[in-house]
């Protein structure tokens, strides 16, 4: 009897990790598997990919609270993710981690520009009391450098 191993494709087997992690709730593991690929585009299939009964799992929380685009929000090169992951659950943009910071407060907190703009362009049309949601933490920290930007 012959042993035989089989190969499996190293895409494939990250695409198997990601659908595993988003289905768990797992944001940090999706976020460094993310880090791992030059393309994103294979997260977005992903995204594109999953069932309209699986989009409660985009909104789940990390043990800190954070959000899958908490963590997208961390990085200019996963602004495309984020424009995917806001069509399938718009939600997201409005939740708060446990230091009650959105999505758009860490890509303002990480100095991540691209990611604040897209971020911002989808809060641009609310008045300054609306605004200041996105850009306030629970504690009432701010993040003023960008603030400015938004009004």
């Amino acid at each position: 009897m012959s042993s035989r191993t089989t190969e499996i494709d190293p895409t494939q087997k990250i695409n198997g990790d990601l659908y595993c992690a988003l289905m768990k709730g797992n944001t940090k593991r999706i976020a460094d598997l993310c880090l791992k690929l030059q393309d994103h585009a294979l997260v977005e299939q992903l995204l594109d990919e999953l069932p309209d009964h699986h989009l409660d799992k985009l909104t789940r929380q990390n043990g800190a609270g954070n959000t899958i685009l908490h963590e997208t929000a961390t990085s200019n090169h996963t602004v495309a993710v984020a424009g995917k992951l806001l069509k399938k659950a718009p939600g997201l943009l409005g939740m708060r981690n446990h230091n009650g910071e959105t999505a758009l407060f860490r890509a303002a907190r990480y100095g991540k520009t691209d990611m604040f703009n897209f971020l911002a362009a989808k809060v641009s049309g609310y008045d300054e009391s609306g605004l200041q949601f996105y850009v306030h933490r629970s504690d009432k920290t701010q993040d003023t450098r960008y603030l400015i930007q938004l009004t």
